[in-house]
């Protein structure tokens, strides 16, 4: 598994120098781009909880499915990881090492996945008179994503990111990065210890 170094984009406050896109429909795009390749990550993890439960009844993919907390989901795959391994005498391995890295990356992204999830598309005037362009920003009802200083200021300035089309392209990367890696896990780990036949897997 090669899962690439990477950094989240630098979350600019919209100034002069600093301008969103010229319409919407940029942030649309990217917004249903990103979530799509999110849940294909999703269905990815789906199929290596089911291996690491070593079943190839569709029942435990079910199961998992019906939890829609991916932090909760990552403990359920850490609590199987850590069966699965313990079980072959295998901890610390590079497969168990690997998977644990996907993990620990998985859960930082998911912060990215909500603010995009969650977010609205907004443009506003700076203070210099020009208008901003418009930008993906939590909406003013997210207290804990809107620091606002003083309530008499428009509520983005204090806003805890500001994403254009190419901020959120970025992160969508970042997704089918994690969904490549957890396909090569997959391969490896299987091919390793023969666990289930490729047509038992949770397509």
């Amino acid at each position: 598994m090669a899962l690439p170094a990477w950094n989240p984009t630098k979350d600019e406050v919209p100034s002069a120098s600093r301008r969103g896109e010229r319409t919407t429909a940029p942030i649309y795009e990217a917004v249903g781009d990103a979530l799509s390749r999110w849940e294909h990550l999703e269905s990815g993890l789906t199929r290596l909880f089911q291996l690491l439960c070593e079943t190839p009844s569709f029942a435990a993919c079910r199961a998992y499915g019906t939890v829609d907390s991916p932090f909760a989901h990552s403990q359920m795959l850490r609590a199987a990881m850590d069966v699965f391994f313990v079980l072959r005498n295998a901890v610390d391995s590079q497969e168990h090492r690997e998977m644990k890295v996907l993990l620990k990356a998985y859960d930082k992204a998911q912060l990215y996945r909500n603010n995009i999830a969650h977010g609205i598309a907004v443009g506003f005037f700076l203070k210099d008179g020009g208008h901003s362009g418009y930008f993906l920003c939590p909406p003013s009802s997210a207290t804990k994503k809107v620091a606002k200083i003083d309530p008499r200021e428009v509520y983005l300035y204090g806003a805890s990111y500001w994403y254009d089309s190419r901020d959120i392209e970025h992160y969508r990367d970042r997704f089918t990065a994690l969904l490549k890696a957890t396909m090569e896990l997959i391969q490896s780990v299987n091919g390793k210890y023969k666990v289930l036949k490729p047509s038992q897997l949770h397509p």
